[in-house]
């Protein structure tokens, strides 16, 4: 258990999205320390010249791998910018990817550096209405689970893919916060729901009976009578 939530810690992003240039430092010493290729560097920031000054900050691009059914367009819609600047910076003559391809992404605007549980509400609530696929992780069609694995790798963290293994693995929660699992029976056996909880009693997932992911109360009694449990996922807010 302490394994499995020491990777879930590692595996969250650095929230910093700027560097800010110290004595000595070139564009080449900077882009080589931050894992960052220099055409890009100097794209992102715009420079006209190699010169550097102390206190000089310089913004970070981020760094995406495409997943399976990703296009330039939704890639582009999640993280706030445009296909235009994804073609700039990874010199794409058109809007074709590939799944594993890795990409720049324009440096985290404000609304990223906000609060880590502000970025999963936006980030979950992002895949609203998106079609209902038993086994689909997204990001066209998801099931239960494979939708909560899509909304937390977007924002970093790796957690079990199924229902089962996060029922099993994660510890438990009493009263559900913003961003826990929250668990259902409805067969009346085993675990063979889940969602993230929202705020205020209202939890999201994706709902087989309605085809979509959709946000639903958590004390209705379809829900109240299935519900096993909470499940907490370790977050930098907590």
């Amino acid at each position: 258990m302490k394994l499995l939530l020491l990777g879930i810690m590692l595996a969250l992003p650095a929230l910093a999205g700027s560097y800010t240039v110290r004595a000595g430092d070139t564009l080449w010493s900077v882009s080589q320390r931050q894992g960052v290729d220099l055409t890009v560097l100097i794209m992102v920031n715009r420079l006209s010249s190699n010169a550097l000054h102390p206190g000089q900050k310089l913004l970070l691009p981020r760094r995406y791998r495409v997943g399976k059914g990703d296009t330039l367009w939704n890639i582009a819609k999640r993280y706030a910018t445009t296909t235009a600047e994804l073609r700039r910076l990874n010199a794409l003559s058109g809007d074709a990817i590939k799944a594993g391809q890795q990409l720049w992404l324009p440096p985290a605007k404000e609304k990223d550096t906000a609060p880590y549980i502000e970025r999963l509400l936006q980030t979950a609530k992002a895949y609203l209405g998106r079609p209902y696929r038993w086994g689909a992780s997204g990001p066209g069609y998801f099931d239960c689970s494979g939708y909560v694995d899509r909304v937390y790798a977007d924002l970093g963290v790796k957690l079990p893919r199924t229902t089962q293994s996060l029922w099993r693995l994660l510890p438990a929660a009493g009263s559900p916060q913003t961003g826990d699992l929250v668990f259902f029976s409805f067969s009346g056996g085993e675990v063979d729901h889940v969602g993230i909880y929202l705020q205020d009693n209202y939890f999201i997932h994706a709902n087989s009976r309605l085809g979509k992911v959709a946000i639903e109360k958590l004390s209705t009694p379809w829900y109240r009578r299935a519900y096993l449990g909470a499940r907490r996922v370790n977050l930098p807010d907590r």
